[in-house]
């Protein structure tokens, strides 16, 4: 009976709030979906207006947002002392990050392999699945599942992780130096972005294989973005001003505007929904505007230079604001469950983050699949059909192999220092 009630009573002591960062990982899924479902144009037409381009989703930043996620993210499990940054800590990292992300992986690989693309059986295409297989693909070559090489982005970030925190750990100390840090890898990454500009002028803008390979799939060229997400951990580890004082100025909203208008929270909130528009915006009006081929390359400065260093930053500030009053509680939000849900229905959202994985994975070969069965005379309809079928299908397949796959490799991770 007492160890009844002593499970209720830490129950009890668990919060029942949502899980931001996987509502925000779910939502940059659909940004990915939807990118890819390749919503058609002039379709929502308002008193003369055109505003299809709330539709047009922008792919790129919605990987730069798990970009930044897994920075942060990675960065944590060292910052908190999950993981220690000696050699026994560094191979639990990587041990467990093999274990999330190469099973449901190589079972994505294997399914395309024999239901889609049996090609790459033959021993010509021998050499893309190996590949492939070692995570040295990019976005250009031949695959079997076209979203498979922001993951190979992602292993080679988690290789250097360790590194990476074992060097910034005491050199980044205190908010003024992290600061200086942030600057200065935004300026490398823009020197970098630059010199590919430059050196690559014409094949970026018109071939999109010199921009995937060397602007869009290098985790060099993306430092910037995951390194942003990591610094956020060096920023509410060490900082120097309390909680307190981004409740209180939350209470000061309060006390001035009757209610938190000006919370950080609804900043960050109000932030990354403009993010979205801007990049829709900017993506309808200017990359694809009068371009039959929307897959030549990059139109735009904005896009090559801007949308990057917005999306870091944005995403960090997201995250720091949110992270900032829990930053160091680890497992004190209730189990997702369907009374949790009832006493929280904002935590449906979590559902799509824990599903993301396996969402990405599969959605873009259901939406091969279901295309030619979706067209009719009016394309926002079909549109509407073909993203209905989608999140449906791609939900209960990442769920099956959720089950299947991804827990079974979970429960198998090396338990992290407590």
């Amino acid at each position: 009976m007492n160890e009844i009630k002593n499970r209720e009573n830490i129950n009890e002591n668990y919060s029942n709030r949502l899980d931001i960062l996987l509502a925000l990982r779910g939502f940059a899924c659909f940004m990915v979906m939807i990118s890819h479902l390749n919503p058609p144009r002039d379709s929502i037409i308002y008193k003369g207006y055109d505003l299809s381009w709330l539709l047009f989703s922008d792919g790129k930043v919605a990987v730069w947002i798990f970009f930044c996620l897994s920075g942060y993210l990675m960065g944590k499990a060292f910052y908190t002392e999950r993981y220690t940054g000696d050699t026994l800590g560094l191979i639990k990292f990587w041990r467990n990050r093999i274990l999330r992300i190469v099973p449901l992986y190589y079972f994505s690989v294997l399914v395309c392999i024999l239901f889609v693309d049996p090609n790459f059986l033959k021993t010509e295409n021998w050499g893309y699945l190996i590949r492939i297989l070692t995570f040295t693909s990019y976005l250009g070559l031949p695959t079997v599942n076209g979203v498979l090489w922001s993951l190979s982005t992602e292993m080679h970030f988690y290789a250097c992780v360790p590194f990476i925190y074992n060097f910034l750990k005491y050199r980044l100390f205190g908010k003024i130096n992290i600061i200086v840090g942030a600057l200065f890898i935004l300026s490398i990454s823009f020197i970098l972005r630059l010199a590919v500009w430059i050196i690559f002028y014409k094949q970026v803008h018109e071939n999109i294989i010199y921009l995937m390979k060397y602007w869009y799939s290098p985790v060099i060229m993306n430092l910037d973005l995951f390194l942003c997400g990591f610094l956020v951990n060096a920023l509410l580890a060490y900082r120097k001003y309390t909680n307190d004082d981004l409740n209180s100025i939350n209470n000061n909203g309060k006390k001035k505007f009757g209610f938190a208008i000006l919370s950080p929270q609804i900043i960050a909130l109000v932030l990354m929904a403009s993010l979205y528009l801007f990049t829709a915006h900017h993506k309808y009006n200017q990359e694809l505007h009068g371009l039959l081929d929307p897959a030549r390359g990059v139109r735009t400065s904005t896009t090559f230079f801007i949308l990057p260093l917005l999306t870091a930053l944005i995403t960090s500030f997201f995250i720091f604001v949110f992270e900032s009053n829990s930053y160091n509680e680890f497992r004190k939000i209730k189990n997702l469950s369907f009374a949790a849900i009832l006493k929280n229905p904002f935590r449906t959202l979590e559902i799509f983050g824990i599903l993301s994985y396996g969402i990405y994975i599969w959605h873009q070969q259901i939406i091969i699949k279901i295309a030619p069965i979706f067209v009719g005379q009016i394309p926002i309809e079909s549109f509407y059909a073909r993203f209905t079928a989608t999140l449906i299908l791609s939900t209960l397949f990442s769920a099956v192999t959720y089950y299947l796959v991804e827990l079974p490799a979970i429960r198998l991770k090396v338990k992290e220092k407590s």
